[in-house]
């Protein structure tokens, strides 16, 4: 697996163009499907690729740094594939991206040293920090996020080692870089902390800046209303000329425009990262070391490209030619596309630089902006003395466009897709006279799954008939309790021995436990007690683990759900409870509390679903519902998970399984990701009112919202992080993030074949995703279904 091993990243001058966008010409000289793309490198050498796109949409997986697994089990649940079919089928694909530099490996590209290893792996210590991942892998850089020898988290840059082939032998440039830095002293760029010589290579830390690229910050946007799109690319050009005017004024320019090196931070500010090729204009900065540019084809200056096609040195870097890029990098995140349709060939795109028009917003596929485009225009002007004198002069222009000229409604269009599910799950609908395939009962993929949903429509939708379908889904449910396909199937894994017997999730007492919530939505108090005792009796079975998807921890969560939901009035099941809850609890903290520190020792996974987080969630929760004293190891453990973050983007995230080799596996899902911790630390800030806790509950936050994962489900996709963020609503009242809710929902509703076998399922399937719009609908009350207590003791 030469040159395939580690984290994988598109190179910087990657395109990618669907083939349906290329001019006639270009496609008569390519043998090519309608729905092909092209793929191209503008400082490569070769020609064009066109791949199918099944193969684009892989490849976009990796504009995050990924490891070939983690690209191929996001593919394949996206696409309801085998993983291990797809590695094997798509292996000769990608070996072919990393050999044409396409995909950029962050280990064995070059040749290494014994002594000065091209990588470090997650866990080698350093004498200046440990390595906690890899970021980035060029050809004379690596970047590293490291935690220093005094516990601050930072980035490290690190020449390549010479004898992997640096094209200069020297680390000049990461020197230069550094005097740049400690001029601008954290004005818009990272804050140096350090710098000097490693094992022979030259290395900067620089200050760890929690901030997402450009282009990924606007791509955020895009399912949103127009206004909303609009109000969003107004805050960042606004952002991003206030930097380089800032940047301008203190006499330096940045040299290297592109979307990857303007990060958004949380507040809408911008900072600038990498500043090896930053001219100085200033007797505090150093000039060049050479004439050498940088920077991406997409975004040089038409005088640059010039010289490049009549083969003469290029013009020195200038404020107007930086005022070029930033404009023609604004258009691209206004409209998702480049300011020309550029042809892939080198000399033909540097000749679309030199020569071409910038399109119209329209031409892109998006709505007329005439103030917006008057100001790029300018800005994109071929002669230099056409253009804003100064960035600032820009940045004032954008300045003037006026929010209520734009007026924006920051939330997306309300997804109707629960109409279609109200539908199919009806009495008469197409489902309910089918069989469904085992394991057919369970709350987790079968028909109390279904019934659970029903009743969050029918209360959030405020449609009493859907009560009578929640009934009779239940029914189903009961009539499949005594079927051994009911509740497992080993063909997807769900066996006995893997899931237990007690799991409300996946076992009888899930059924009892949807009896119980049913009959108090009915006013049934009679039933639902009686569904409470059958309830503790099926949890009390032998369950598989502590966790709290298939173990006791998650008849501790059932036993809170229940406890919540139990009339004031009549408590003739609350004693039941209690004892079951107390002891539960008891005998699940008695074994916690022997266990390592949290990320250490036999208990491999952090997450929700089958980790530590989950472990804490259940107690919390139930304490907080039944008003009891809380285990005193469960802050030590919150401050072990809290310890555990690993900063991405605007947020952080946690491993999901530990002691794998490489880099840490991270996904943003509910099961073993981001979005599932966030319930857990708004719970634990409630609880305790550490100030510390929110912070990481709206960490989890942002990175629930910005990654770019699109499966849907509850359990590990959009509608999941969806609940997250409306839980994260509900416990700020910052309506940003039920905007955002709302925004994946959206996303989750587009998004199709997710476990196409179980399109019905609650959890893992499409089913869930309408569950989730209705619960929207009353924003106020919605719930993750049976994860999230309803509220009744409110």
């Amino acid at each position: 697996m030469s040159g395939m091993a580690g984290m994988l990243a598109l190179n910087d001058d990657v395109i990618i163009t669907p083939v349906s966008e290329l001019s006639e010409d270009v496609r008569a000289q390519a043998e090519c499907l309608p729905d092909d793309f092209a793929v191209s490198r503008a400082r490569g050498r070769g020609g064009s690729s066109i791949i199918d796109a099944d193969s684009a949409r892989l490849l976009d997986r990796f504009r995050e740094p990924r490891s070939v697994v983690d690209a191929v089990i996001l593919y394949a649940r996206e696409k309801s594939a085998d993983a291990n079919e797809v590695l094997e089928s798509a292996y000769p694909f990608l070996k072919g991206m990393v050999q044409r530099q396409v995909l950029v490996a962050a280990s064995s590209l070059q040749t290494k040293s014994e002594d000065t290893p091209a990588d470090w792996t997650a866990g080698t210590r350093l004498p200046i920090g440990e390595i906690i991942r890899s970021l980035q892998v060029l050809d004379d850089t690596e970047v590293y996020q490291i935690t220093r020898p005094d516990g601050v988290r930072a980035i490290l840059k690190v020449e390549r080692p010479r004898s992997a082939g640096l094209p200069s032998g020297d680390p000049a440039r990461l020197r230069y870089e550094a005097q740049v830095l400690e001029f601008l002293n954290g004005r818009i760029a990272p804050r140096l902390l350090d710098h000097g010589d490693l094992h022979g290579r030259y290395y900067l830390v620089m200050e760890l800046i929690a901030g997402l690229d450009a282009a990924t910050a606007m791509d955020q946007v895009r399912d949103q209303s127009t206004s909303a799109k609009q109000g969003a690319a107004l805050d960042i050009t606004r952002a991003i000329c206030s930097a380089y005017a800032e940047l301008h004024a203190l006499g330096v320019l940045h040299g290297d425009v592109h979307p990857r090196n303007v990060l958004v931070q949380r507040d809408g500010t911008v900072r600038l990262i990498d500043f090896g090729f930053a001219s100085g204009m200033h007797d505090g900065v150093p000039v060049p070391r050479t004439s050498e540019r940088a920077g991406v084809a997409f975004f040089f200056e038409p005088e640059f490209a010039r010289a490049a096609l009549d083969n003469v040195p290029p013009p020195p870097p200038s404020v107007a030619g930086e005022g070029f890029a930033v404009a023609a990098l604004i258009f691209s995140l206004a409209t998702g596309e480049h300011w020309q349709r550029f042809r892939l060939a080198r000399q033909e795109m540097l000749l679309d630089i030199a020569e071409g028009s910038a399109r119209r917003f329209v031409d892109c596929g998006s709505e007329a902006w005439p103030a917006f485009e008057r100001i790029l225009a300018r800005g994109l002007s071929h002669s230099p003395k056409d253009r804003w004198g100064s960035m600032s002069e820009m940045a004032q222009e954008f300045g003037a466009i006026a929010v209520a000229d734009e007026p924006r409604s920051r939330g997306a269009a309300k997804p109707r897709s629960h109409e279609r599910a109200m539908r199919e799950i009806r009495l008469d609908g197409p489902l309910f006279g089918q069989e469904l395939p085992a394991p057919s009962a369970s709350i987790n993929y079968g028909a109390a799954g279904i019934a659970l949903g029903a009743l969050h429509m029918s209360q959030r939708l405020a449609a009493p008939e859907l009560l009578g379908t929640a009934d009779a889904w239940l029914s189903r449910s009961m009539r499949d309790m005594h079927d051994e396909r009911g509740f497992y199937n080993s063909e997807i894994e769900i066996t006995r021995e893997m899931v237990g017997q007690a799991s409300p999730y996946h076992t009888p007492s899930g059924i009892h436990a949807v009896d119980a919530l049913i009959s108090r939505a009915s006013g049934n108090v009679v039933r639902q007690n009686l569904a409470v005792t059958r309830y503790l009796e099926s949890a009390r079975r032998p369950a598989a683990s502590l966790d709290l998807t298939l173990g006791r921890a998650s008849t501790l969560l059932g036993a809170a759900i229940l406890l919540d939901a139990l009339p004031l009035s009549d408590a003739s099941s609350e004693g039941d409870l209690r004892a079951f809850g107390t002891q539960t609890m008891e005998e699940m903290w008695l074994e916690l509390d022997k266990k390592p520190p949290a990320g250490r020792g036999d208990i491999e996974y952090l997450g929700i679903a089958h980790g530590w987080a989950g472990f804490v969630y259940a107690t919390l929760t139930w304490c907080d519902v039944a008003k009891v004293e809380i285990p005193t190891g469960v802050e030590r453990r919150l401050d072990e998970l809290a310890a555990l973050t690993l900063t991405s983007g605007r947020g952080v995230e946690w491993a999901w399984i530990l002691g794998q080799p490489g880099d840490p596996p991270t996904m943003s899902g509910w099961c073993n990701g981001s979005c599932g911790y966030l319930f857990l630390w708004t719970l634990a800030h409630r609880m305790f009112g550490s100030p510390r806790y929110l912070d990481v509950a709206i960490g989890a936050g942002w990175n629930s919202w910005e990654s770019p994962d699109q499966a849907s489900t509850l359990c590990c996709g959009l509608a999941g992080r969806g609940y997250a963020l409306l839980n994260l609503y509900r416990h700020t009242q910052d309506k940003s993030w039920l905007d955002r809710a709302r925004a994946l929902s959206v996303r989750a509703a587009k998004a199709s074949g997710d476990h196409r076998e179980y399109p019905h399922s609650l959890w893992k399937g499409q089913f869930g995703v309408a569950v989730f719009a209705a619960d929207l609908e009353d924003p106020e009350w919605g719930r993750m279904p049976f994860f999230e207590p309803a509220g009744y003791r409110l």
